[in-house]
């Protein structure tokens, strides 16, 4: 019993040392150490004991999963992927359609998809017809979603 005890609980604490720690290594050698804890349980428990065994260590699982996506954001990890700033009635992208007759000078190549600078702002837009060259002075024809399309300034 006290080998059994043993493997759960170094599994354990690797599943919790792996929300601190990213990178699956320890995910794996944790659930290797838990699977080998349930078959030996089952080996020297029985049944019934290596039965009870896994549902114990079934539901301390599903329940450190519960306390640790509580507890992860919390974590220098996580901060670091959970995003925090939220988009304000400022921060929304004015339609592509008020684009519409603006002018505007080609950053890239357009061949046909590239960057032009338009009212100051850098945007990813499509070339009508033809390649445009960079640093040729251009004028929005369309905007399609968020498809800006662009031609030559004739």
């Amino acid at each position: 019993m006290g080998t059994i005890l043993l493997l759960a609980g170094a599994g354990f604490l690797l599943l919790l040392a792996e929300m601190f720690l990213p990178g699956g290594v320890l995910g794996i050698i944790s659930s290797l150490l838990l699977l080998s804890a349930i078959v030996l349980g089952y080996i020297r428990l029985g049944a019934t004991g290596g039965t009870t065994l896994l549902c114990v260590i079934t539901v301390c699982a599903v329940a450190g999963f519960f306390v640790g996506m509580a507890i992860f954001p919390r974590t220098p990890t996580g901060r670091k992927m959970i995003l925090w700033r939220t988009l304000s009635g400022g921060d929304v992208l004015e339609p592509s359609s008020s684009l519409v007759g603006r002018e505007g000078i080609a950053v890239t190549i357009l061949r046909p998809a590239g960057k032009a600078i338009i009212d100051g702002r850098r945007l990813d837009v499509v070339a009508e017809g033809d390649f445009i060259e960079a640093d040729t002075e251009v004028v929005v024809t369309a905007g399609e979603g968020v498809r800006i399309v662009v031609r030559k300034k004739a």
